[in-house]
């Protein structure tokens, strides 16, 4: 407290006092405008940022420069890159040393290091993906079915050399590993990764084929692993069960190690990879936390995903351990704008507000610049924040017309007065799903509504990219809504999202530019065509979507694509009301 903020309480509390009354609390002004700040987890691959006792002392010291409170360190490689997966970066009687750690203890430096500056250390330990094993144990590689031969699994690039994550021997050696680390170094936290499989159609040795037989009394190479079916379910639960179960035992082996009050975590998932067979739910009272991989981009969805109540990948964390103790920690990427770290942070402040720890991953060496970065928004969102959604953007048009991106991407239009013609651009953009991303040039009005448009060019833009007319219920970016679109290479499409948040659905039809659009709202029906002379008109589709009266007519843009010289040119626009 300031010496200023001090004599104004001295002043007050005298005064309080002078005139006997009584007082419940003095609050200084703006002091409920601070969120309390998020604890902050890095991921650490060793292989890259610790190659020495040196490496290690200036990335811890940079970590409590930059309020660092766990350092989730790579125990055993996860990828097959620098050095093979399964190799590890400690000295291990169990696993293989990587190269060029053969005499450098990276996990101890790091522990002491660490816990000199208060710093808590978790083990990262992927699991099952392990050139390592895969390569020493023949009888331990998973097996998928292709083309109805049992074959060892080595991934579509053939360097992702997976075990089988059912074989006992398998889970022992994995487990093995857990132990040593625990009984020898004092981390404070094991975390699990690769605790999965790869598709429906793995494992399918021999060993797990005998196993699921016996239980079930069919074979599972009898399962038409590309459809879902009843079978394909049963065998996907059973699959997810076996890691719930294996994830179980190694709670016990830390019950009964020399280190029992180290914390359990998993790094998971999306919801949305079913075919792995990982599900939280069957091991949410084995673990004191889950590490949902919240990246939305690399995931291809919208911001919201990582904190909508209404889907994503929180929603499904939370729902999937309610009941249990276990938090979750949210992992993030560190290359997101910062108005997406607002947007995130707000989002989970207010509908997870039991998160208090926030994990970030860089795949290479972590710089300064990042750290000091997260250690700026452990507070976000800011009290002035205002989402991009929020706001229109400058843009000299026609009067009655207003700019704005939705979904917070850049985008932008112009207007000749000479032809008018709108001419708009977006970049990484895309309208569907559960919420969009789109440039909108709009007209508030009410009740029903008609407008025209000739999409006169697309250029430089991503094949999917859609430029027409569209009709909103709101500004926000996943309102109910009905457009009528041209793609540069896949024709024109009318689409609709009939519930907020709802999923959204289309229907096609052959169209290239130029061509007309018409997009017509009577009462809640709504109706989309195309026209080659608009005159002659083509319905592509109709729906019945309730609409408030009041919505949001004009000219849409979502392109994929990256390319900064796109643009879509709109002219002979019409609205009649």
């Amino acid at each position: 407290m300031t010496l200023t903020l001090r004599a104004r309480f001295i002043a007050v509390l005298s005064l309080v006092l002078a005139f006997s009354v009584t007082s419940t609390s003095i609050s200084v002004k703006g002091e409920e405008e601070t969120n309390s700040p998020f604890e902050t987890e890095v991921i650490v691959r060793t292989v890259n940022q610790f190659k020495n006792k040196a490496d290690v002392q200036d990335f811890v010291e940079m970590a409590k420069r930059y309020g660092v409170d766990v350092i989730s360190m790579n125990v055993k490689q996860d990828e097959d890159d620098e050095v093979p997966s399964g190799s590890v970066f400690y000295q291990s009687d169990i696993a293989p040393i990587a190269q060029g750690y053969e005499n450098f203890d990276a996990l101890q430096e790091v522990v002491t290091a660490a816990h000199a500056a208060g710093i808590k250390v978790h083990a990262w330990i992927p699991q099952f993906h392990d050139q390592q094993a895969f390569l020493k144990h023949k009888e331990w590689q998973m097996q998928a079915l292709v083309d109805g031969v049992q074959t060892p699994f080595t991934g579509s690039n053939g360097s992702e050399y997976f075990v089988n994550p059912i074989n006992p021997d398998v889970q022992q050696y994995e487990r093995s590993i857990i132990q040593e680390v625990i009984d020898n170094y004092a981390v404070d936290g094991v975390v699990l990764d690769w605790l999965r499989f790869d598709n429906y159609n793995m494992d399918v040795s021999d060993y797990t084929v005998a196993k699921y037989k016996a239980e079930f009394g069919y074979s599972p190479l009898t399962i038409d692993f590309d459809k879902d079916s009843a079978k394909r379910q049963q065998w996907n639960e059973w699959r997810t069960e076996q890691i719930g179960a294996y994830v179980g035992d190694i709670r016990q082996d830390i019950t009964d190690s020399s280190n029992p009050e180290v914390q359990l975590g998993v790094y998971i998932l999306p919801p949305e990879f079913t075919e792995v067979g990982q599900n939280a739910a069957k091991f949410k009272d084995s673990v004191d936390f889950v590490a949902p991989m919240a990246y939305f981009d690399d995931w291809d969805f919208n911001s919201d995903w990582v904190y909508s109540t209404d889907y994503g990948i929180l929603k499904d964390t939370s729902d999937r351990i309610s009941g249990s103790e276990a938090a979750v920690v949210p992992t993030l990427d560190n290359d997101w704008t910062d108005d997406q770290y607002q947007e995130i942070y707000q989002g989970i402040r207010e509908n997870y507000p039991d998160v208090t720890r926030l994990s970030f991953f860089s795949y290479g060496a972590w710089p300064e610049d990042e750290l000091a970065k997260i250690n700026e928004r452990i507070t976000w969102p800011t009290p002035d924040w205002t989402s991009p959604e929020d706001q229109d953007y400058a843009a000299q048009l026609p009067a009655g017309w207003k700019a704005r991106n939705i979904g917070s991407q850049p985008g932008s239009v112009t207007y000749s007065s000479s032809n008018k013609q709108f001419t708009l651009s977006s970049t990484s953009t895309d309208i569907w799903g559960h919420g969009d991303q789109l440039n909108y040039i709009y007209q508030s009005l009410r009740g029903n509504a008609e407008i025209i448009v000739k999409v006169q060019s697309t250029t430089r833009m991503d094949g999917w990219a859609k430029a027409g007319v569209m009709i909103r219920e709101t500004l926000n970016h996943d309102a109910k809504h009905v457009d009528m679109m041209l793609t540069p290479e896949n024709g024109a499409t009318f689409q609709y999202r009939t519930e907020t948040a709802g999923l959204m659905t289309d229907h096609t039809a052959a169209a290239t530019a130029p061509k007309w659009l018409k997009l017509t709202r009577s009462g809640n029906t709504f109706t989309g065509s195309i026209s080659s002379n608009g005159t002659t008109w083509q319905k592509v589709g109709s729906i019945q979507v309730p609409m408030n009266n009041k919505i949001y007519i004009g000219l849409a843009l979502s392109n994929p694509g990256d390319d900064s010289k796109n643009k879509a040119v709109f002219g002979n626009v019409k609205i009649t009301n």
